[in-house]
């Protein structure tokens, strides 16, 4: 195994490496590695929903998605992001991830890792762009940096749904399983102890703000992290699996024809602790 950096602030190349095979001595500094640098990108991997599954419990407790109907039918533990139709049926969701976010931060337990995987990609367009929390929350002035550490924001899965065009309705048990949550603006890393903004997608709100004054706060912090010149873009192969930690990333798919090329991606998340 050979890890090397990225050109950018942030991410690295795993290379050498078959994930399928994956001794144990290897595997801590694997994690610590992907941890440190927030993306890791391994390429040239053959991987079947049962493996991609398999490795992503090697980091922790792989999560359910929390939309049912675009789970992979060999394995409802993986979620299909595509725009390919097979007899009628869609084979996932086409529409998700295209604006600035970090996975499932409406959840009392957000994501930690999230295990991205290329089946098939378009000729061009449908990257994944990439943005550290971590180093923003940094880069902030330091007289900026006591008022948000005092924050706290609501993260409402029932917003963001409502936002989605021509989003079902949510059944009862969606809405029980995802009420509104309370998580902090800036999060401590738990293994690293780093700071970091903690921003989720453009619907969460400070507590005891306006939504027009949060909405616009949100914004701004979300745009000074984007910052082009702070971004890692990764042009997908097939093959390509790509990790990264949710509690200092915030990432977004960028467009591509939709009606012309094809995209078929898997996707696992495993669980992470309660935001503090």
């Amino acid at each position: 195994m050979k890890i090397r950096s990225t050109s950018d602030e942030f991410g690295i190349f795993i290379e050498d490496l078959d994930l399928r095979t994956i001794p144990d001595t290897d595997f801590p500094a694997l994690r610590s590695a992907i941890i440190q640098s927030g993306v890791g990108v391994i390429r040239d991997q053959l991987l079947t929903p049962a493996d991609l599954v398999s490795f992503a419990e090697r980091f922790g407790k792989v999560e359910y998605g929390v939309r049912g109907e675009f789970q992979h039918p060999d394995n409802p533990d993986v979620y299909v992001i595509s725009n390919i139709v097979e007899d009628g049926k869609p084979l996932g969701n086409p529409n998700d991830g295209f604006a600035w976010h970090t996975d499932l931060s409406f959840l009392e337990h957000p994501t930690a890792f999230t295990f991205l995987y290329a089946v098939e990609t378009p000729t061009s367009g449908g990257n994944t762009e990439f943005a550290s929390a971590a180093l923003a929350y940094d880069r902030l002035p330091a007289a900026r940096k006591p008022e948000l550490d005092g924050m706290l924001v609501c993260h409402s899965y029932k917003r963001l749904h409502t936002t989605r065009k021509n989003a079902r309705a949510l059944t009862e048990e969606e809405l029980r399983r995802m009420p509104d949550v309370i998580h902090p603006m800036v999060r401590t890393h738990p293994d690293t102890g780093r700071r970091a903004l903690y921003l989720g997608p453009n619907t969460s709100v400070p507590i005891g703000m306006t939504d027009e004054a949060g909405l616009a706060l949100m914004d701004e912090l979300m745009e000074f992290t984007v910052d082009p010149a702070y971004r890692y873009v990764h042009v997908w192969k097939p093959g390509d699996l790509v990790v990264w930690d949710n509690r200092t990333m915030v990432h977004r798919a960028t467009e591509y024809d939709k009606i012309n090329e094809r995209r078929l991606m898997h996707r696992t998340t495993v669980k992470g602790e309660r935001p503090v």
